[in-house]
């Protein structure tokens, strides 16, 4: 029986602690080979992956690392005792770039949770060489725009999840993670923003919302992952205009764990996947990520894009805010200051909705013995000069 592939960019948008858990439960006798070097490898392998290969990525040119890529690929291809390779499984733009350069001669297939706002740059006759499937009902026009050939969309429930505690089970670390925060008043609303991808317009959008709130008097804290763009110098306006217009106070926190949903959402109350319709291009936020946060019973505020709405009943788990309209964003977090048992419920019907009914097994489109296999084999790159083929 023919084995799978998987190349995974852990670093990448869309790929990050929540497609790892996934990926170490569907993983079986699967190779896994991850950009990044040791340290993503290291990574992975703590979130359970059975690492079988890693390749270092030069900064922004996935291109590059694909002679490397190639030669662990074939390593695996002949390795004896574990089954022959029968496809290549890129979970990334990035990975499916360096994977689409490397000489190997095995068929590859993507499947593409979040994308990046700049696309890495590939030949047009390289990207029609792979079936393309984006994972939620979002990115799809997106991805036929940068120009891959679109499969079917994969949805957010074919992807098991690790075990999760709901919130209101874990009193001890919900009070633990608040201290850390310097969040004091047991009832006071913590606010999460999704770090998958980090967004600076989502960022600013929110913080002018929250600040606002804190004007008309109701204080919150917002925590979001200091890799999102611009996140220090929008803490900096965030303390100025408090000091200019008063109100509540008004925190931003900077912590990088809200990248895993697990480790934080016992504090959190409500996290937010909003953006401006001004923000071009604008990159969707994973819908693997946001199911991750509703699982573990944080309700989303999200604009009522297609991931979203895929995944949250407006008023039951969440609220769908019309796109851009930063108003509806303002009104719903002040009534959710004023109720706290809101959030509470919400949390209660996510943790019903998604955080039971988990998959059992491999899905179809996982297994190659079912999977109607298209496209052919990827060509080998030019060796005499990577870097011109990385251009």
């Amino acid at each position: 029986m023919s084995r799978t592939a998987h190349v995974l960019d852990p670093a990448a948008p869309g790929c990050g602690v929540t497609l790892c858990d996934a990926l170490s439960i569907l993983q079986e006798e699967d190779a896994v080979v991850i950009l990044g070097g040791r340290e993503r490898a290291r990574q992975a392998g703590e979130r359970g992956v059975v690492v079988d290969g890693e390749v270092p990525v030069p900064l922004n040119a996935p291109r590059l690392a694909s002679p490397p890529l190639a030669r662990v690929l074939r390593s695996l291809i002949t390795m004896p005792g574990r089954g022959p390779i029968g496809r290549i499984m890129a979970w990334s733009e990035s990975a499916l770039v360096a994977t689409l350069g490397a000489d190997h001669g095995v068929p590859v297939v993507g499947q593409i949770a979040a994308v990046s706002g700049r696309p890495p740059r590939i030949e047009p006759w390289r990207r029609r060489r792979a079936r393309v499937h984006p994972i939620g009902p979002e990115i799809g026009p997106l991805l036929a725009k940068r120009g891959w050939r679109v499969g079917e969309a994969r949805s957010a429930t074919d992807f098991p999840m690790q075990d999760v505690t709901h919130r209101c089970g874990r009193r001890a670390d919900r009070a633990g993670i608040r201290r850390q925060w310097g969040v004091e008043p047991t009832n006071e609303l913590v606010v999460a923003m999704s770090a998958d991808p980090p967004s600076s317009s989502a960022l600013s959008t929110v913080l002018t919302a929250v600040a606002t709130v804190g004007v008309a008097g109701r204080g919150l804290t917002l925590v979001a992952d200091p890799a999102s763009g611009q996140a220090m110098a929008a803490s900096r306006r965030l303390i100025e205009s408090e000091g200019r217009l008063g109100g509540k106070t008004v925190r931003l926190v900077l912590d990088e764990r809200v990248r895993d949903p697990r480790m934080v959402a016992p504090a959190v109350d409500v996290v937010v996947a909003v953006d401006r319709t001004d923000a071009a291009p604008y990159p969707p936020v994973s819908v693997l990520a946001l199911r991750a946060w509703l699982a573990c019973g944080v309700p989303l505020i999200a604009s009522d894009r297609r991931n979203a709405a895929s995944l949250v009943e407006d008023g039951v788990d969440g609220r769908l805010l019309p796109i851009g309209d930063r108003n509806a964003l303002i009104q719903v977090l002040m009534r959710m200051v004023d109720e706290p048992a809101l959030a509470v419920d919400m949390g209660h019907a996510a943790a019903a909705r998604h955080g039971r009914g988990l998959v059992s097994g491999r899905p179809d489109w996982l297994r190659l013995e079912d999977y109607a296999m298209e496209g052919r084999p990827s060509v080998g790159m030019d060796w005499a000069n990577p870097m011109a083929a990385s251009r």
